[in-house]
């Protein structure tokens, strides 16, 4: 087997073992309604969905600032087993401290949570030129479908098995086998990334952080298309601010059994399969600019719909759509960037738009503070009336 057909193979194995980590514990089911055992805040369960999302951004400056130019790969592996040891140690505090000591196992699970988010910030950087490197970009949307589609199988077999756990096994039980596959899960990701080749590219070195700084801002001021992208990206994830209520919702006002959002993950799998049918072969044919238009309308969609919604089973339709637009947004905004980013200045480019993924990823907390002090349905509109202006955003962006 030829290198570059290792290094592809590789890398989609590594989509197939991250997407099903994933939804062992899904950070818009599986998580919400773990921690509503621990607490009774959904400000403090919107928080912890906002690291578990946007605790790696934050990261991706400084990892930018010191990788560039450098070897990665190294980094990149001490990172990807940071991220296993901590759903290990999730898995084992659970065990240990639950169900007598909640406090105590709140206390580990956003430690944990937080080490395992900050390192994903540590291995964002040489992830992307290692996959710039090995994957022609004429073939990244095709790439990046196929990765989505064999590991959204996985993942819908992951909600049956969460399904199964929690329908044989009660809290906290249950949840501490789910953490435990998760950590299986991340494992394997580790260990297939870390075989791919890392390749080599010319880039300058940064000679202080102030510097980098200096120059971030002067590629994002000077890039019309960088910042009108980040502002389209950040302006689309507004739909992040209720993505880990609707189960919640469902479970809470709706009476739906929490054993059974493990069909709420299927569906967003199979949403996220259906779509990826056609999301790599609209971006190497009609373009980035295309995907991100019709994500952003799905953006609109997920929480409009979720208002008139009042049997919680119907909530299949809402996660069908929120798998399509997850991995479609990833898709379209990824390759527009990717394409877009001069070589020699890759990381700083990713280190750009991560810092602002970070801020609205961290709307779910927003989402949170909402539904304390009004309601759901309040949520779930601002989130829709945002989406329109993301839309509307999207659609001046340059072919």
């Amino acid at each position: 087997m030829n290198k570059k057909k290792k290094n592809y193979i590789l890398g989609v194995a590594h989509g197939v073992f991250y997407f099903m980590s994933n939804g062992f514990a899904d950070y818009t089911t599986v998580l919400p309604t773990f921690l509503r055992y621990l607490v009774n805040s959904d400000s403090i369960i919107g928080l912890v969905a906002a690291i578990s999302r946007g605790g790696s951004m934050f990261f991706q400056l400084f990892s930018a600032f010191y990788l560039q130019g450098k070897r990665k790969k190294p980094y990149l592996v001490a990172a990807l087993w940071v991220r296993f040891l901590s759903w290990a140690m999730i898995a084992l505090t659970s065990f240990l401290f639950l169900p007598n000591h909640p406090l105590v196992e709140l206390f580990c699970f956003i430690l944990f949570l937080s080490l395992f988010s900050f390192a994903g910030g540590v291995a964002t950087i040489p992830f992307y030129d290692i996959i710039s490197y090995n994957i022609p970009s004429e073939l990244l949307g095709r790439f990046w479908a196929i990765r989505q589609f064999l590991g959204g199988v996985m993942a819908v077999g992951s909600g049956y098995v969460v399904k199964l756990v929690l329908s044989r096994y009660s809290y906290p039980l249950g949840y501490s086998v789910l953490f435990l596959f998760t950590a299986l899960g991340f494992g394997l990701t580790s260990l297939s990334l870390g075989l791919m080749d890392e390749g080599t590219e010319k880039q300058e070195k940064n000679r202080s952080f102030s510097e980098f700084l200096t120059k971030a801002g002067l590629l994002l001021k000077k890039n019309p298309f960088l910042k009108r992208l980040v502002l389209s990206e950040f302006l689309s994830h507004s739909v992040f601010m209720c993505l880990p209520f609707f189960s919640i919702y469902a479970v809470k006002s709706l009476g739906m059994p929490a054993s059974e959002i493990g069909y709420f993950i299927s569906a967003q799998m199979v949403g996220s399969i259906v779509s990826n049918l056609f999301w790599g072969y609209l971006a190497d044919r009609k373009g980035a600019k295309f995907i991100i238009i019709i994500t952003n309308i799905l953006s609109f969609f997920v929480p409009f719909i979720s208002i008139f919604i009042k049997e919680p089973i119907l909530f299949v339709f809402v996660f069908f759509l929120m798998g399509a637009y997850l991995h479609g947004t990833f898709i379209g905004y990824t390759n527009y960037l990717l394409k877009i980013a001069d070589n020699s200045y890759r990381p700083t480019y990713v280190s750009i738009r991560g810092t602002f993924n970070a801020l609205s990823y961290f709307l779910p907390t927003l989402g949170g503070f909402i539904v304390d002090r009004f309601s759901f349905i309040t949520l779930f509109v601002i989130s829709s009336f945002l989406s329109v202006v993301a839309l509307l955003n999207s659609m001046y962006l340059k072919d």
